[in-house]
């Protein structure tokens, strides 16, 4: 496979002035660390586009649905260390629905470091826990107002193996397993943030003499002992409960995300609540109504739209506006502004400068 097209590699830099790279990325060769077995590659970027930052890791499916109004403001950190090895760190600054898939042959144990809990599929988020990504698995995270950060460990499925010895240890992992899990294991937590943390720091100093692949050996086997550990002290579950209020928020998503018109009693039918419950679910759950839940998917795929041309570049703006459902072509600019922080037009001409930078390149 070409390293460039592997699972969990960054993706090509957006050229629409979404990215604005902290740090540029490096991609170092043995030629560049002569003492290096294998090259690693770094990343620090910052984005005020959250597709941009969405589509950065290859092989990932990821879908952003922005729920705060306001500019978006976001940063990903990664390091390729080699070895079927990978650290991310990746923050947001506001409220965002994220859907996002494990590419295959990879598990990626992921731990939130803000303070601000972080829901993933309804369980919400402990110090002391840890999210398991199985191979072709798939994530549903409810980032609440404030934001959040998170560091993830990606490690390919036959290095784990490799390292693990208690059964215990494989049977929480669930190597074999389907699916995506939240786990109680305090001592993995802890070696997955700051192993995770030193590494990130680590490859953006790039010492010249450095081992990168003994590096990310060293790294999955401190977070596979960290795991033993909670195993054989009595401490690692699987937390598996999920509160009412998060199954009827799943259910209502999938109705909306497929709804023509906003409509209770198709809600009602798809999670088996009345409004009333439905109402408390999305209050408790993401702190606003069905209603503008329904609102925001219709913004975001007019902006898509604007983005792609899709319509055809022909179709103005109204056109898109009207195809979506609004009709008030004012009332249109003041929700797309304040929910995406600039104009519906602002947003046609980033994508039309973008659309010249690559007719320029072929």
């Amino acid at each position: 496979m070409n390293d460039d097209s592997a699972p969990g590699k960054p993706a090509a830099t957006s050229e629409s002035g979404a990215g604005t790279p902290g740090t540029e990325l490096r991609a170092s060769s043995k030629d560049d660390y002569p003492e290096n077995e294998t090259a690693f590659s770094c990343s620090n970027m910052e984005f005020d586009d959250f597709d941009a930052q969405s589509e950065q890791l290859g092989g990932h499916r990821q879908d952003y649905l922005k729920l705060s109004t306001g500019p978006f403001r976001g940063r990903l950190v990664s390091a390729f260390l080699g070895m079927g090895v990978s650290v991310h760190r990746e923050t947001v600054n506001c409220a965002m629905y994220q859907r996002v898939g494990c590419p295959e042959g990879l598990i990626e144990l992921g731990v939130s470091l803000g303070r601000a809990p972080v829901a993933v599929n309804g369980i919400e988020l402990g110090c002391d826990d840890v999210v398991v990504a199985r191979p072709g698995s798939e994530l549903e995270l409810d980032i609440p107002q404030e934001g959040a950060e998170y560091l993830v460990l990606a490690v390919e499925l036959s290095v784990l193996k490799s390292l693990i010895r208690m059964d215990t240890g494989l049977e929480l992992l669930d190597l074999h397993g389907h699916g995506s899990s939240v786990a109680r294991a305090a001592c993995l937590a802890s070696a997955i943030e700051i192993g995770g943390r030193t590494m990130l720091r680590t490859c953006a100093q790039a010492p010249a003499a450095w081992r990168p692949q003994d590096a990310a050996r060293a790294l999955a086997a401190e977070c596979v002992a960290a795991l033993e550990l909670d195993a054989s002290l009595g401490i690692a579950r699987e937390r598996t409960r999920v509160k009412r209020s998060a199954a009827v928020l799943a259910a209502a998503r999938d109705a909306l995300s497929v709804m023509e018109e906003f409509d209770y009693a198709t809600l009602s039918a798809a999670t088996g609540g009345s409004p009333r419950s439905i109402q408390l679910a999305f209050a408790e759950r993401i702190q606003m109504t069905p209603r503008r839940y329904f609102r925001t998917i219709r913004l975001h795929r007019a902006r898509h739209a604007l983005l792609t041309g899709v319509g055809g570049r022909s179709a103005t703006i109204g056109d898109i506006a009207a195809a979506h459902g609004f009709w008030n072509w004012s009332l249109f600019t003041q929700l797309y502004r304040r929910q995406f922080g600039e104009a519906p037009s602002e947003t046609r001409a980033r994508a039309n400068v973008g659309d010249t930078l690559h007719k320029g390149d072929a």
